[in-house]
């Protein structure tokens, strides 16, 4: 906006102009700031004094920068000159009274005088856009977090592949070596590596909520006790430990050993938090998320819940750091000293329980960890199985047939190698198609289906209902590196036999197969 304000005394026209536009503005409801050739503060409407919690009184003919924070300021000067310059509108953050800050997304106009100089006044109108830029934040962190686990996911799938050729080539090596071969003890200590890069996997895994679970009804303050009475011996001397349970707690339906994962990561972050000692604090409690709450945070459903709250007095963190905390292999710690991996389980055991985790600190000030776990009846059904039944007879095949369907040529010949040793016939197929077509023309003679689910093309799980439609009474097992435990759960309840997961030690999958196809 540009006006022409012609007057007899350039003095008392920028006076009557500052004097109208006031007046003009005062009760208009959006933010208004307007400011002379001084940078001093003319204008400052009532909707400026709400959003920034100062009087009016309190700014008028103060220098513009010092409603902005004090890290601020020169950027936001310069910003605002070339936002009028270009007449685009610009962001700019408002230092509230109490210390607080409010983000203004603003419109600003220079109003001329005569003699066509610089603006006598430039004005701003603005609108509040705080709240707009928190959840916007938060639905980019959530969309961040969401990718990241798809990614986690499919490279543990893929990895658990090779995993499980590198074993297989290890595991056949070493029957194959006569006991006192030098090599068996090189063999040995791979198989070692392979099992923790195995659980390394795992978490990933649980971070992508892609891990197999044991869904049960529990009580979180039974498990708290339980592992802080684990974790007492290794708590430093000087942190004092401070547990508040609730008497009348909710139950809640989880996998106990996630949950026991959860407690665990927090109280150890905790306790590294607190190198010099310090104040650790963990509480249950319930608690109603309304909706005026869940409209406010992303990710969030009304409903009731057990709040875990796990508090230090540590070292805090500063915002950099709590944007990335949950992020896996981000951490703080030396390279030795682990995997990053800690919070991003517990972020992955949250949101896969249909729960929300938040957490607050500030450097120097402590952290805290509120953990909302959905009460008992929230979520899904009981997905408990019983234990498989342990093998006790031999493993060893009676020239029964077993069709392996798996896209990895390795796993492929590693299954075919150990069957073949344990006296079973085998046959091959690398895609769902050519299973399909295998065991339409075979099908009288193979016993068995051991059936990967993560293969390109048709796919396990549809390979697995075509099989069926063929042959209802089919026996099959399935098999994958990705632990999707509901499309697992699924195959198993409409009929599949067993269920082996990647990478699996080449005895245990003969004994399944023995197991399912039942002594002869």
């Amino acid at each position: 906006m540009e006006q022409k304000l012609v007057e007899g005394k350039q003095g008392e026209g920028r006076l009557q102009a500052t004097s109208y536009l006031n007046g003009v503005f005062r009760h208009i409801s959006a933010p208004i700031i307007a400011w002379n050739r001084e940078q001093r503060i003319v204008i400052f409407n009532e909707a400026s004094v709400r959003m920034s919690g100062h009087a009016e009184a309190e700014v008028l003919g103060q220098p513009l920068e010092g409603l902005f924070p004090a890290e601020d300021r020169s950027h936001a000067l310069q910003r605002i000159e070339s936002a009028t310059r270009k007449g685009e509108l610009v962001e700019i953050p408002i230092l509230r009274r109490d210390g607080s800050v409010r983000v203004g997304l603003w419109n600003t106009s220079p109003i001329y005088d005569a003699d066509d100089g610089p603006a006598i006044i430039t004005v701003a109108t603005g609108q509040d856009i705080t709240e707009r830029k928190k959840l916007d934040a938060q639905l980019i962190h959530t969309q961040k977090m969401e990718a990241i686990g798809i990614l986690a996911g499919g490279i543990a799938h893929d990895f658990n592949n090779v995993l499980q050729g590198i074993s297989g080539y290890a595991q056949l090596l070493l029957m194959r070596k006569p006991p006192d071969d030098p090599d068996r003890d090189y063999l040995a200590r791979m198989e070692e590596l392979i099992q923790v890069a195995t659980r390394l996997i795992g978490q990933l895994l649980i971070f992508s909520r892609k891990a197999e679970k044991k869904i049960r009804p529990l009580d979180l303050n039974r498990e708290v006790t339980k592992v802080m009475k684990s974790l007492i011996r290794i708590i430093p001397r000087t942190i004092s430990v401070e547990t508040r349970l609730s008497d009348d707690l909710r139950g809640i339906n989880m996998d106990q050993e996630q949950v026991e994962a959860v407690l665990m990561n927090l109280v150890a972050n905790a306790i590294d938090a607190m190198p010099d000692g310090g104040r650790l604090v963990v509480e249950t409690k319930n608690t109603t998320l309304d909706e005026r709450y869940c409209k406010d945070h992303v990710g969030t459903t009304p409903g009731r819940y057990v709040l875990l709250t796990v508090s230090d007095s540590g070292c805090g963190m500063d915002r950099e750091m709590l944007e990335h905390i949950f992020e896996p292999f981000y951490t703080t710690r030396e390279v030795s000293q682990g995997t990053g991996l800690g919070l991003a389980i517990v972020y992955g055991v949250i949101k896969d329980c249909h729960g929300y985790i938040t957490c607050s600190s500030e450097p120097g000030q402590g952290a805290v960890f509120n953990v909302y776990f959905p009460v008992l009846g929230n979520v899904g059904k009981n997905e408990d199985r019983p234990a498989e039944r342990e093998k006790t007879a031999t493993a060893h095949g009676c020239n029964e047939t077993i069709l392996v369907v798996d896209d990895e040529s390795p796993i492929l010949d590693i299954a075919c190698d150990i069957l073949d040793q344990y006296g079973y016939a085998t046959l091959t197929a690398e895609n769902g198609e050519d299973a399909l077509q295998i065991y339409k023309r075979e099908r009288d003679r193979i016993d068995l289906v051991i059936l990967d689910i993560g293969m390109p093309g048709m796919g396990g799980y549809q390979c697995f209902k075509e099989l069926q439609k063929i042959d209802p009474a089919i026996k099959i097992i399935i098999t994958t590196g990705y632990y999707a435990s509901k499309r697992i759960g699924e195959m198993l309840e409409a009929g599949a036999a067993g269920f082996i997961g990647k990478p699996y030690r080449l005895v245990d999958m003969v004994k399944k197969v023995r197991d399912i196809l039942g002594d002869r």
